[in-house]
């Protein structure tokens, strides 16, 4: 049994969150936690809510998922809080937080769970583990959800980002697609050709800059954007030289001018161009190459990002995607842990979820939805297994006060490309406005 409250919120930025692979956990322990004695009773009937942001399948599958967790558990009724785009989300979510009337499970990313963890708004998880087991789960991948030692939330799967294709759009071009071992050079190139090649509304790349940066920067660094003792790893310098090959490729043809690039910054991924099918190549995370094929109809795979091949150390790595947490005022904290852990560790609801959001940490999850996987998700997952085996290894996550990076970076990136501020200019003003949110 479900209520459902469905906002329908404008479609705005919607900012990626990372991911962190299941193929990294060989040896890991897997299934539920049993219950037991800590004030809760499957005969008390609860009514918890769950909140999450994401697509009408989205929508649909987790409805679905729902229904057969309140079969196994009819004591509990999940409200259900959907959000069409995570900007709107998240806004609503800091309004409900500040009124003592957050989500009892709520889907957090990037710095969100450290900053809602070190406010006290979030349940320690340590405080319901008969009810969530959490031993599936890499030290790797539950990083992000610490602070001070105490772990905040549980992440829902694991991905990368590479270099999203559509086969089709490319052969239309009579061109071959790009191959993973292309210098930033030798890429654009290729995409400033393809683009010449392509009809009128068609692009060659769609550039989401807040997705691809982090990659770019730890190419160049060698702790990517922050450091373990959450300062700025990034450079102005390694800012500049990636705002001079976007304007590069816009200037060649290889990307869209910069009133059409602005326009898709940021959208939900079926708002996109590549999600329309009119880009050949965009970089983003590996569990929206199914979601890139279905909203356009073409063939999608995912390779390498450039640049890999030629860098002192690879740029990808496999990280956290999203995360699930539990409110601190919560009034039933055993019912949102039991609903969470059906989630992440319940083989039944991976084969519905699959890798929508993520491949599964737990590996006896993750081998119950292979056979079922789509062509676009066994591309997905073939990629974050090459990933998790020569790419970067563990990151620096991104620390509390991280979490205006998205808007930051889309900001800045528009004043470049519009030729109101120098790459050098943005550079200066995104390291400054960064290390102020940081050092909050």
């Amino acid at each position: 049994m479900m209520r459902t409250r469905l906002h329908r919120l404008p479609l705005a930025a919607a900012a990626a969150a990372c991911a962190a692979a299941a193929l990294l956990l060989a040896g890991c322990s897997t299934g539920s936690a049993s219950t037991g004695d800590s004030g809760y009773s499957d005969s008390k009937k609860v009514t918890i809510s769950f909140s999450w942001w994401g697509s009408a399948d989205r929508l649909a599958t987790t409805k679905s998922v729902l229904a057969d967790f309140h079969k196994a558990h009819p004591n509990i009724t999940v409200e259900t809080q959907p959000a069409d785009d995570i900007n709107s989300y998240f806004a609503k979510l800091a309004t409900e937080t500040a009124a003592g009337d957050a989500p009892d499970v709520m889907t957090l990313g990037g710095a969100y769970p450290q900053e809602y963890g070190a406010r006290g708004a979030l349940l320690d998880l340590s405080t319901v583990s008969k009810y969530l087991d959490t031993k599936p789960f890499t030290a790797q991948s539950l990083t992000s959800a610490k602070v001070d030692g105490k772990l905040y939330g549980v992440p829902t799967g694991g991905n990368a980002i590479g270099l999203v294709v559509n086969t089709d759009l490319i052969e239309k071009a009579g061109m071959q697609p790009p191959t993973a071992d292309m210098s930033w050079d030798d890429f654009v190139a290729y995409a400033d050709e393809l683009g010449g090649k392509l009809p009128k509304g068609d692009y060659a790349l769609e550039m989401q800059v807040s997705d691809i940066l982090g990659v770019f920067a730890a190419q160049e660094t060698k702790t990517g954007m922050y450091t373990s003792g959450g300062k700025l790893g990034i450079t102005a310098s390694t800012l500049v030289d990636f705002w001079n090959l976007e304007k590069q490729l816009i200037k060649g043809g290889g990307m869209p001018p910069a009133d059409v690039t602005t326009e898709t910054q940021g959208a939900a991924p079926e708002q996109t161009l590549m999600g329309q099918g009119k880009a050949a190549m965009t970089f983003a995370y590996s569990n929206l190459t199914p979601t890139f094929a279905q909203a356009s109809g073409d063939d999608m795979t995912i390779i390498g990002v450039p640049g890999e091949k030629q860098a002192a150390r690879p740029g990808t790595t496999v990280l956290p995607s999203q995360y699930y947490a539990i409110y601190s005022k919560s009034k039933n904290p055993e019912a949102a842990a039991i609903l969470i852990d059906y989630l992440v560790n319940s083989p039944a609801a991976g084969k519905k979820i699959l890798a929508d959001r993520g491949l599964p940490f737990n590996q006896k999850v993750l081998d119950a939805i292979k056979p079922s996987l789509d062509p676009g998700s066994r591309a997905a997952a073939d990629y974050v297994q090459q990933v998790a085996a020569n790419g970067r290894s563990a990151l620096p996550p991104q620390p509390a006060g991280g979490s205006i990076m998205v808007d930051t970076t889309n900001r800045l990136d528009a004043e470049v490309i519009f030729g109101r501020q120098t790459p050098k200019q943005a550079a200066d003003e995104w390291i400054k406005t960064m290390s102020a949110a940081l050092n909050k």
